[in-house]
């Protein structure tokens, strides 16, 4: 076995980060709880979930980065691709 010393400033930093990181997730399942990966999401719906405005979630859609049928006037977005921000988000913050 292999032992490995770090400062205990380190650790508590590292607790801390996993303590963010669980809260988050915890966030999110709470959110997400009753929609399924086919689901459709509204505009507001969407930005409640990602935590953002509604003007950063047309910006996604603008750039290409969420997909979206049109609804008569109104956009909707398909959950499987609210969750796939989501994941990549969570793996941007874990590898800063």
């Amino acid at each position: 076995m292999e032992v490995v010393q770090i400062e205990k400033e380190v650790l508590d930093m590292m607790f801390e980060r996993m303590a963010y990181l669980h809260d988050m997730i915890h966030t999110l399942f709470d959110r997400l709880r009753d929609k399924k990966p086919g689901d459709w999401l509204t505009l507001e719906e969407t930005a409640e979930i990602l935590n953002i405005s509604t003007r950063q979630v047309r910006n996604l859609q603008n750039g290409g980065r969420i997909g979206f049928i049109r609804h008569g006037r109104k956009c909707c977005y398909k959950a499987e691709d609210v969750y796939a921000i989501i994941i990549k988000s969570l793996c941007l913050h874990q590898i800063s």
